[in-house]
Parts: structure tokens; C-alpha cells; sequence
């Protein structure tokens, strides 16, 4: 009811509602997905289909209905998040009145009201994760199949909404879950046969896009991203890095690089340098829209068109011989997106907080953080990393930078114990197992490939670190009670 009442509350106040409004990059055109969606998911390359098929059967319904449908979903999401934390807290020995109101605090926070209200995968990402972390708990502790079917269906569903969720991690993880228990009885046949059926349905992306496009990935777009770790197009590159700037434009003119780099180079944008190597429908014989269509109806940019592939292939090639030139530049951005993961909030993300501009504003205060479109900087010029360590640090929360680092060092410490101890017979559970590769899988991938917007990414764990937090605290009051 709490929870209720303040969505309720900021309805009134600030408007609150569900915006399915199509705004990423991720989407295809709403058209397509109108006229021709199962098509059109097919010959999607830049991201797995789940997100854009959830999209098309809403679109399907009659009226608005399928709008309806999917706000029910998105809180029924937060919902199951807050039962989940519920039944996890009362699992570590939490009593019922504080389990309920550290459940119900995390379904009050900001970033919770915000991913709830928009579609997007961070929410579906978040409450998945969660939900295969209960799975695998109980798992652990009963050895029955319903659990560990339940457990595999979200690393499916997980590895079909987002790339992120390789099928490589999605192997090792169900893999290691059927030895780690097999400690415990032997082999389960049933589970290996799931696993093993999960596997392969985890695979099909990749089955898919290396039959139509001859892309083993479940994105076409990791070239992209890798390059914009390493090429020198930002505005304080020029003062950072003076000597990659003029080597890395010197071997350009030299043809060192190719034209997919140079247009980069040009433009000084990754994301739009493709447009000139893309031809519109017609020009090559290509009629499919989905694949043709410079730009989507509403007349933003179609980041699914086939020249997408060639482009982000040609650029990671050119992105490893950065990296082998000028390790620095590629360090200064991992460093600067682990900052950003481990010090802004998760609800700072664009202009989505201006949805509850004074809430959110005073979860700012707690956390001592100034957002990214307030905060100008410490005014000195970041030519050294000292300088630009110091500007990501003024930026920071600093209490938020504690909370992430003690509760990713909880669960990595709760996880390694665990493993060792299930396998060795001496632990009746293995809560944490799962949990520390899922943290390791965000604390990693986004921070060394991607680079951007690692705080958003962040949120789809913050229901484990959340509970990290609570875990350790009752660990800690428990034991200033027994001395």
C-alpha cells in the first residue's frame, strides 16, 4: 500500500504515468512493427528480438489496450522486484516488519519509478536478474528441476532481450550450476537436458544472424561501441591525449585506417558516420525497409540497416589497432566509465528525472551528488588522469561510490565462499553464486566494450546490491548483538 500510495501521490504532483513513447535506438520503426512485424524482428541484427516483440504484439491489440498491457507489465516488474527483495530479506533472517519496509523502500526509489515508467529493458532486465537469482537459490538448497527450468527461462529471457547476455555466459553460468549442484546427489539428467535445451534456444539469435548476415552476434553494433573506446573524437581529447590525436589523423591521411574510421574521424560521430556509406531502398537491389530505410518514419535514423554491419565490422578491426597504439586513451575510458558506474545515480539518465524533478532532487542531497546537467566541473583542464580522475570524482557521489564497492565486495566474497563451501559439502546453500556472476558480468563487459551510460546499465543490479547492503547490515547487528 505504501507503494501504491506514493505512485498514486506523484501521479498528481508530477504527472507520473507510463510513457511507451519509442524513443532508442533499439527500436525498429513502429510502422514495421505495425505492418510487418514478424518479419521485420527477423531480420533485426542490432539487438535481440524480445524488447521490439514485446512492442509489436502491443501494437497488435485493439485500442489502447496493448499500451494497457504493457504499463501492467512494466509494474507488475516493480511488483515482483519488491516481493522478491521481500522474500530474499526474510530468507537472510530479516524480521517480517523490516524485510517489508526495506522491500518497499527500494520500490520507492527514484530509479525504480523512472525504468517502471518508460519502455525500455532495464526494468524487464532488473526483475529477470532478480528472479534468477531466487531461482538458483532454491535450487541450490532443494535440487528439484522447477526451480532450475525457472532459473534457465530467465537466462533465456535475458540473453533474448539484451546482447549483454552472451550465449557464451549463458552456457558457462547453467553449465556450472548442473556441477556445482551434481556435489549434491550426482548428476541431475533432467537439468542437464534443460540446460542443454536453454542453451541452444539462447543460441538461435546467433544461429539467425550468421545464417542472414554472417554475424555470429546477437548485435551488429559491438564494433561501434568498441571503437568509441578508443578513437579521439571527445572535446577534452585534444588536451588529454594531443599525441593520439595527431598520430591517429596522421595514419588516417596516411590510409593507415579505413574509410569507415575516416568518416569517424570527419564527423566527429561514430553513431552518424555510417549514413554515408548507406544507400536507401532500391540502390542495391535491397526492397526491405527494415534493412534499406535510412531512416525510420518518424524520421530518425534506422541504426538496423544492413549498412550497419560492414560499418561496425570495419571500425573494430581499426578499433584493436587503436588500442595496441594508444593503451592510455583506452585505460582514461574504462576509468571514466567505471566512475560512472560506481558514482551517479541511476536515475540521473538523460532527461528522465525531470519526470519528479523535487524527488528526485532530494535522494540528490542524501547522496551528495550534483547532476550531470548542474555540475560544470572543477574548472582546471583534465590534461593529465590525475586532473580528469579528480573532475569524475567532483561529479561523483561519493556515499554512492561506498555503497557500490561494499556491496559488490559483499557479494563477491558471499559468492566465492559459497561456491567453495556447496562444493565442498560444508554449505547447505549457495545463495551468492549467482548473484557474484551476474555482478561480474555488469562490473566488466559494459565498463571495458560499451563505456556509456554505465550508470543506467547499473540499475539492472541494484536489486542485488540493494540487498548486498541489507545482508551485511544484519550480518553486522548480529554480531554487535552476540558480543
Amino acid at each position: 500500500m505504501f507503494c501504491l500510495g506514493i505512485r498514486v501521490t506523484f501521479h498528481y504532483l508530477y504527472g507520473l504515468s507510463y510513457d511507451p513513447a519509442v524513443i532508442w535506438w533499439q527500436m525498429l520503426d513502429t510502422e514495421l512493427l505495425r505492418t510487418a512485424p514478424l518479419q521485420s524482428v527477423y531480420l533485426m541484427h542490432m539487438q535481440p528480438p524480445l524488447l521490439n516483440l514485446l512492442y509489436a504484439a502491443a501494437l497488435a491489440l485493439p485500442g489502447g489496450t496493448g499500451f494497457v498491457a504493457l504499463q501492467v507489465l512494466f509494474v507488475g516488474s516493480s511488483v515482483a522486484i519488491v516481493a522478491l527483495l521481500y522474500w530474499f530479506l526474510r530468507r537472510f533472517g530479516a524480521p517480517p516488519r523490516a524485510a517489508g519496509a526495506g522491500a518497499a523502500l527500494f520500490g520507492v526509489l527514484p530509479q525504480v519509478l523512472v525504468y517502471e515508467n518508460i519502455f525500455f529493458y532495464s526494468q524487464l532486465e532488473a526483475v529477470l536478474v532478480l528472479a534468477a537469482a531466487a531461482c538458483a537459490a532454491v535450487y541450490f538448497e532443494q535440487r528439484r528441476l522447477a526451480p532450475f527450468v525457472g532459473f534457465a527461462a530467465c537466462l533465456v529471457a535475458l540473453a533474448l532481450l539484451r546482447s549483454l547476455f552472451h550465449v557464451g555466459w549463458v552456457a558457462v553460468v547453467l553449465v556450472g550450476a548442473c556441477a556445482l549442484a551434481s556435489r549434491h546427489g550426482g548428476w541431475d539428467r533432467r537439468a542437464v537436458l534443460v540446460a542443454a535445451v536453454a542453451i541452444g534456444a539462447a543460441a538461435t539469435v546467433h544461429l539467425k544472424n550468421l545464417k542472414e548476415f554472417g554475424l555470429l552476434s546477437a548485435s551488429s553494433w559491438d564494433g561501434i561501441s568498441l571503437m568509441g573506446m578508443v578513437i579521439p573524437t571527445r572535446a577534452a581529447d585534444a588536451a588529454k591525449f594531443p599525441q593520439a590525436v595527431a598520430d591517429i589523423r596522421s595514419r588516417a591521411e596516411r590510409g593507415e585506417f579505413s574509410a569507415a574510421t575516416i568518416a569517424a574521424l570527419q564527423t566527429g560521430d561514430l553513431w552518424q558516420a555510417w549514413v554515408g556509406f548507406a544507400k536507401d531502398c532500391g540502390a542495391d537491389g535491397e526492397q526491405r525497409p527494415v534493412l534499406c530505410a535510412v531512416k525510420r518514419s518518424n524520421g530518425e535514423l534506422n541504426f538496423n540497416h544492413i549498412a550497419i554491419i560492414s560499418y561496425s565490422r570495419t571500425l573494430a578491426r581499426d578499433a584493436w589497432h587503436m588500442l595496441r597504439l594508444h593503451p592510455r586513451l583506452y585505460l582514461d575510458r574504462v576509468g571514466s566509465s567505471l566512475l560512472t558506474f560506481l558514482g551517479t545515480p541511476s536515475w540521473d539518465y538523460r532527461v528522465l528525472p525531470l519526470r519528479q524533478e523535487a524527488y528526485t532532487n532530494a535522494w540528490n542531497g542524501l547522496m551528495l551528488y550534483q547532476p550531470m546537467h548542474v555540475f560544470r566541473g572543477t574548472d582546471r583542464s583534465a590534461t593529465a588522469w590525475w586532473e580528469s580522475v579528480k573532475n569524475r570524482l567532483s561529479s561523483s557521489s561519493l556515499p554512492l561510490i561506498f555503497l557500490v564497492l561494499a556491496s559488490s565486495a559483499f557479494i563477491t566474497v558471499a559468492g566465492v565462499r559459497d561456491a567453495v563451501g556447496y562444493w565442498r559439502g560444508t554449505r547447505p546453500t549457495a545463495d551468492w553464486v549467482f548473484p557474484m556472476l551476474a555482478i561480474a558480468l555488469f562490473a566488466s563487459v559494459p565498463n571495458l566494450i560499451n563505456g556509456v551510460e554505465t550508470q543506467r546499465i547499473r540499475y539492472s543490479v541494484e536489486p542485488l546490491l540493494y540487498l548486498a547492503i541489507f545482508a551485511l547490515s544484519l550480518r553486522l547487528v548480529r554480531r554487535r548483538g552476540s558480543s
